[in-house]
């Protein structure tokens, strides 16, 4: 007598995906539960049995072709097309790193035996299977993650590991052998070291707080050194004691009153006509004069090096007319500097001039507007060079003119306000009557009037921007 097996059945099926149900699991399990000798009929009629009443699987299957319910085969095609297999997700090889790394060893799991599940094992080495097991899960076979597992090594154990292994289980079995009293003290070296490192630290702070220390206040130091002797004055250089000191006024708060100015008054007539007096010769005094008086800042200064704004101050001035990306000196750069070219000449035309309208693109490769670039090749050098001396390849007409107006820009927006200078005083000449010429033999000194021998300052600036370097 054969005896049929028991069929168990399977919990009921909804088909909806709540409660974390998976119809391709529960599809598998209900093959599983049926019995070898089940022809496709019965499974087919078993299944309508386990649907759930009143749910999408159970419509689903009324709703089912006759023709899919004729084999096995056809039905579990039409299922899979209901309820398609999932998809399996595949990791980056970043995502796969950071999930070795978040496998983290602490140190003191480092020697210590650990029970779990009826079973107990030391705590490194249970991390090594627990990492080795998820780099196979990942289809590394080879140890190609093994720098991010030792790199995420604590200290104690890496001093006893390799540098290179050919499976993981060499990489398991080298944890399992390290000795757990080695690891005890290795342990207790670390703790030592990081506390010699901790005094060594606080000793370094309370130092330099030491040297912070608030200087001694003028009293204590008056105190503390003794005062220089008394200065004792010469007697060329002896102060006039017979002078007696006037009190200070009284300290007003209205200004005084000025005086009604006066129109200025014209010289007085010459009553008696005066002899002349003749400035070059030797017998009659010449006062020195200062020829340059009134000036605002005194003698005539040459522009040098170091006054006025710095460059720094001129590019970031210059920074507001670049309105134009300036692109980096790369292939896409260039391609893009190419594109500003070609619709800036589409726009304004080919022979128009840049203005402060329709700014000219820059180069890629080329120093920043207003930075004492030179206007032929775009570029600030060291030591910088003028355009008539550049041997550098030349930029655009166009780019150039744009550059030479906004350094003109620049410097007049950085130049320091002038102040009107004191007006000097009129000096009166007397007229002089011609007299007759006198043949004296003059002396010349070439030496002198000699151009070669004039010194000029070297300015060291570019030269293309207008105007006095400031």
């Amino acid at each position: 007598m054969t005896t049929i097996p028991a069929v168990v059945p399977q919990p009921s099926f909804y088909g909806d995906y709540e409660k974390e149900e998976e119809p391709t699991n529960w599809i598998r399990k209900y093959q599983l539960s049926l019995p070898p000798s089940y022809s496709d009929v019965e499974k087919i009629s078993r299944f309508e049995l386990q649907c759930a009443a009143a749910s999408p699987a159970e419509e689903w299957f009324t709703n089912l072709p006759s023709t899919d319910k004729t084999t096995w085969t056809n039905f579990l095609a039409a299922f899979k097309v209901r309820w398609p297999p999932p998809a399996h997700a595949k990791l980056t090889v970043a995502q796969k790193k950071e999930r070795l790394k978040s496998v983290v060893l602490k140190e003191e799991e480092i020697g210590v035996m650990i029970e779990k599940d009826r079973g107990r094992d030391w705590g490194h080495v249970k991390w090594a299977k627990q990492v080795a097991q998820m780099a196979l899960g990942f289809g590394d076979t080879q140890c190609h993650f093994l720098d991010v597992v030792l790199e995420n090594t604590p200290e104690v154990l890496r001093d006893f590991l390799a540098d290179h292994y050919a499976t993981w289980a060499d990489f398991k079995a080298d944890v399992a052998k390290t000795s757990a009293s080695q690891l005890i003290r290795a342990k207790q070296r670390v703790v030592n070291d990081r506390k010699l490192r901790e005094d060594v630290d606080k000793l370094q702070t309370q130092t330099f707080n030491s040297r912070k220390a608030p200087a001694p206040s003028p009293q204590n130091a008056q105190s503390s050194f003794p005062l220089p002797p008394v200065y004792r004055y010469g007697p060329r250089y002896a102060p006039n004691t017979n002078v007696t000191s006037q009190p200070a006024p009284p300290y007003q708060t209205a200004p005084p009153a000025l005086p009604n100015p006066q129109p200025p008054q014209p010289p007085p007539a010459m009553i008696t006509p005066q002899t002349p007096q003749n400035p070059f010769n030797a017998a009659t005094p010449v006062p020195r004069t200062n020829l340059f008086y009134g000036y605002r800042s005194g003698y005539p200064q040459t522009p040098s090096r170091g006054r006025g704004p710095s460059s720094t101050d001129r590019v970031r001035t210059a920074a507001q007319y670049a309105v134009l990306p300036h692109h980096p000196d790369s292939e896409a750069g260039r391609q893009a500097y190419a594109q500003q070219v070609q619709d800036w000449s589409t726009q304004h035309g080919t022979e128009a001039a840049p203005n402060m309208t329709r700014p000219y693109p820059l180069k890629p490769g080329t120093s920043p507007l207003g930075s004492r670039e030179c206007f032929n090749c775009g570029l600030a050098t060291t030591p910088s060079h003028q355009a008539h001396e550049c041997q550098n390849t030349p930029i655009p007409m166009q780019e150039g003119r744009w550059r030479e107006m906004v350094s003109r820009l620049v410097t007049r927006s950085l130049a320091p306000p002038q102040t009107p200078s004191t007006p000097s005083s009129i000096q009166y000449i007397t007229p002089m009557t011609p007299q007759p010429a006198q043949t004296t033999t003059q002396q010349y000194y070439p030496s002198f009037y000699a151009p070669q021998q004039w010194q000029y300052e070297q300015l060291d600036m570019s030269g293309n921007a207008y105007g006095p370097q400031q």
